[in-house]
């Protein structure tokens, strides 16, 4: 009997250890490339072709960093709700803007998500995807914006990876597309991840605010010019 027992209990800790294993969130970096349909414009369709977006992501949070003259980092951090551009400025350093859980309530009260969870599938880079159809509607103005997401939930990452792009929203999204007009014509621009590589170097750290980093509002009245105005006190 003390044999039995000891087996049971052996093989009860081996489900365990591999539940945990199997329940561990994805942390690494996901890489998005971009492309249009429904355009005649050769250079639109080329221009989207050459952008590729590197996010990393663990839990509840992600991370985008971009480099067009001025170095620009988004951390959306889900545990604490809050948002932060960073600006890398050459000659000045690093400043920020942050929206806090606040900012994201006085958002959420002006306007509507709704979600329509279809059953519809594909496959995105190995993972499957199932289709969301998402309506985001200005509760001031009655607008409507409808795009197509092809989320998946096999990645493990936490409920509210989401939260400020879409709140609510189940999964995480690999795929999009939603529907502009420009120039006249109604253009389909499609943003669909191309590589999913997991890294164990990537730590709760790698989303946190720059020690180096200061508030916009602390910037020299210039660069405040430079950048249009942000982050400068609102006039009377």
């Amino acid at each position: 009997m003390k044999k039995q027992t000891r087996i049971l209990m052996v093989i009860a800790l081996m489900i365990c250890t591999l539940g945990a294993f199997a329940q561990k969130p994805f942390a690494g970096k996901i890489t998005f490339e971009m492309s249009a349909e429904g355009t005649s414009d050769p250079n639109i369709a080329a221009e989207l072709a050459e952008q590729s977006l590197e996010y990393t992501v663990m839990g509840n949070c992600s991370r985008m960093e971009v480099s067009q003259g001025i170095d620009v980092i988004t951390i959306a951090n889900g545990n604490n709700k809050t948002y932060t551009v960073i600006l890398g400025i050459p000659g000045y350093g690093k400043y920020y803007i942050q929206q806090t859980e606040e900012d994201l309530q006085k958002k959420l009260a002006t306007t509507k998500y709704d979600f329509k969870y279809t059953e519809e599938t594909k496959t995105v880079t190995g993972y499957n995807c199932k289709k969301v159809i998402v309506t985001v509607t200005d509760l001031e103005t009655d607008e409507e914006i409808t795009e197509t997401l092809w989320v998946t939930t096999e990645l493990g990452l936490g409920d509210d990876i989401n939260f400020y792009e879409y709140p609510g929203l189940k999964g995480y999204v690999l795929s999009s597309e939603a529907t502009k007009e420009l120039n006249g014509e109604k253009i389909t621009i499609i943003q669909t991840a191309t590589k999913i590589v997991p890294d164990k170097k990537v730590k709760a750290t790698n989303f946190l605010l720059p020690s180096d980093a200061k508030p916009l509002e602390d910037a020299p009245e210039e660069l405040k010019q430079m950048l249009g105005g942000m982050g400068g006190d609102d006039e009377e």
